[in-house]
């Protein structure tokens, strides 16, 4: 469940989701901003990401009055099966064309996977500075931003 607090109003709403994918969601399924938008990015092939997907989609919440929710299908190139060796979660978007991976079970030294909607070109990133923490397990964020002011 999504909920939208309009602050002219100061009344709360809740974003219906629609029946296709209310039934489908599973662990695939993330949240993101989309241009601003609520977009949710999904597998609908099985409840993970692995070798064995063929796509991923990114459904937009164009209008939350009206429940309106546009689809995007996102085919991956013949190459996914030879960067994804291991099983995938959806982390994030960055702007409007990369989408962000990370392996579900991921231990250090580690890495990302970002693939770009627009070229269908996808690009393994390590990531170094993490060696103290060889053998274990660590969690990837995107678009993370704390608030250290005291209220």
């Amino acid at each position: 469940m999504v909920a939208c607090f309009d602050l002219r109003s100061e009344k709360f709403s809740f974003v219906k989701f629609m029946e296709t994918f209310s039934r489908t969601m599973h662990h695939s399924t993330t949240l993101v901003n989309y241009d601003g938008k609520l977009g949710l990015i999904m597998s609908r092939s099985s409840r993970h990401v692995s070798q064995a997907n063929k796509s991923l989609e990114l459904w937009v919440l164009r209008d939350a009055a009206k429940h309106e929710w546009s689809k995007h299908v996102y085919v991956l190139p013949s190459s996914w099966k030879d960067v994804v060796t291991e099983t995938m979660r959806i982390i994030g978007m960055v702007g409007t064309s990369e989408i962000v991976l990370s392996p579900s079970f991921q231990y250090v030294p580690s890495y990302i996977i970002y693939f770009n909607v627009e070229s269908k070109r996808i690009r393994k990133v390590g990531i170094q500075g993490l060696e103290a923490f060889q053998g274990k397990r660590s969690y990837t964020y995107l678009n993370f931003v704390e608030n250290v002011k005291f209220i």
